[in-house]
């Protein structure tokens, strides 16, 4: 696979935004890695209006219109929840819709490259099966974020949205894809949290997306209402789902870095990583849907290594999920009742 090949989109701000902190100089040093990693790729910047673009090294600039936050639910205290899936969704899709190359990459402004080991990687998995296949090729995802567990309980369709490599034709499968409406403060449950799902734990952005592209631009629709819905065959049709279309590795094998608040904080601790679909359990999904000849060449020491840690913090943060969970569905019923 040659450079020139590829088309990168840098999407998202420049510099902070009023509602979303950015870290100084760290768009810089992401088209500075594209360069480094990529010569002679293409690098599209995805923005926004009135952002400083002095000294950024791209060569197609796209200047979005901001659709603003898009509102996901409600606290009990009818104040919004919001989240910039859209804004994601629009820098994405129009980078995208540029895109005259066969391949493409997906990355955010406040990411950056180390390496190119994910063109590998992208091919390095051949075996498909049948069922559940979307993509025409594997396309290639951090597990940073595509978690397995959420506080203690089990969670599917936890695709994360900060890298993906692949055909342009399968990446525009995945975002460009219709915006989130905003759900609507219904007076009829004032007093609790309201979201689809509620008093379940309301989808993660990650799942919602996952949901969202799923439907779209194949017509799979997972049903899942909230975090930890195991309805539909989930769990199994989940990790059919990572198995045949992606490739799931570590950021250091995919060769990408992360802000720094991704790896000083909460992100970076033992509990909160083994949450996470490793690349040892996705090279043994593959084997398990895929190529049954396969031999996983991660150690059977590292998933063992993942399941102990898992068999301490799991269920830890399950009874610790317990209070939160019980109470939400109380001050539901209770709302329920009064209205």
């Amino acid at each position: 696979m040659k450079n020139s090949d590829i088309t990168v989109i840098v999407q998202g701000p420049v510099q902070a935004l009023s509602d979303r902190d950015q870290e100084d100089g760290i768009t810089k040093q992401c088209l500075k890695s594209v360069r480094k990693y990529l010569p002679g790729s293409h690098v599209i910047l995805a923005t926004w209006p009135d952002q400083d673009l002095a000294g950024l090294d791209y060569d197609e600039l796209i200047i979005c219109d901001d659709p603003g936050r898009n509102i996901v639910g409600y606290n009990a205290d009818a104040s919004p929840r919001y989240e910039n899936t859209n804004r994601q969704i629009v820098t994405t899709a129009e980078g995208l819709r540029r895109t005259n190359t066969k391949y493409a990459l997906k990355l955010r402004s406040d990411n950056y490259l180390t390496g190119n080991s994910f063109k590998e990687l992208q091919a390095k998995w051949p075996e498909r099966s049948d069922e559940l296949k979307f993509t025409e090729e594997r396309v290639v995802i951090a597990n940073t974020f595509s978690r397995r567990f959420y506080r203690g309980l089990r969670i599917t369709y936890y695709v994360c949205d900060f890298f993906y490599f692949g055909l342009t034709k399968d990446l525009r499968a995945i975002w460009d894809i219709p915006h989130f409406a905003d759900i609507t403060y219904r007076k009829d449950q004032v007093g609790c949290e309201q979201h689809p799902g509620a008093p379940w734990p309301i989808l993660d952005v990650d799942q919602m997306l996952a949901k969202r592209f799923l439907m779209h631009s194949y017509s799979f629709d997972i049903g899942i209402e909230h975090k930890h819905d195991l309805r539909f065959n989930a769990r199994k049709n989940s990790d059919r789902v990572f198995a045949n279309n992606f490739v799931v590795a570590t950021p250091e094998q995919i060769n990408f870095g992360l802000p720094r608040k991704f790896v000083i904080n909460r992100q970076a601790k033992k509990s909160t990583q083994i949450t996470y679909l490793s690349h040892a359990e996705w090279e043994r999904l593959y084997k398990k849907y895929c190529d049954p000849k396969y031999k996983p060449a991660t150690s059977i020491f590292k998933l063992l290594d993942t399941w102990l840690w898992r068999s301490i913090f799991i269920p830890l943060k399950f009874f610790g999920n317990i209070y939160y969970l019980t109470r939400a569905r109380y001050r539901f019923s209770k709302a329920l009742r009064k209205n």
